[in-house]
């Protein structure tokens, strides 16, 4: 009896310490996410993420020229090799300004990259930025 207790005892801790060491699957980049605008002073921005495979879409909420007010911009991209790329148009404005966001996830599970804004009369620049995924709330 002894040693039936004891062999369940050592399966029970080789089974715990395989789970330990395992590696987390990859988590796709779906979700909402905290993004900060690195322009004179960090810009805090929505972005919404929906991966499927390869492909991506969302919407980045950006602020405008009214305080407090912001223009959701449908964005449609894809992840390749670590790299995600996503564009989109700010549309009825009288200078549509697209938007490109570039960037990869670091070792923390944070987004890093750039975003850019061009319009008809040029590029409005570069901003650096990173993100962090919200937690879902439990139901």
């Amino acid at each position: 009896m002894k040693s039936v207790t004891m062999m369940i005892a050592v399966l029970a801790l080789a089974v715990g310490l395989s789970a330990q060491t395992k590696k987390p699957e990859a988590q796709g980049l779906t979700g909402t996410w905290n993004m900060g605008l690195q322009g004179g002073h960090v810009i805090p921005v929505a972005l919404v993420l929906k991966q499927d495979g390869e492909a991506l879409t969302g919407t980045i909420s950006m602020p405008t020229q009214r305080i407090g007010q912001t223009v959701d911009v449908a964005l449609k991209g894809e992840i390749a090799n670590g790299a995600l790329t996503l564009s989109g148009t700010v549309e009825g404005a009288k200078d549509p300004t697209t938007i490109a966001i570039t960037g990869k996830m670091n070792d923390e599970g944070m987004l890093e990259g750039t975003v850019s804004m061009s319009g008809s009369s040029g590029p409005h620049g570069d901003m650096p930025y990173t993100a962090e995924r919200l937690k879902e709330r439990s139901k």
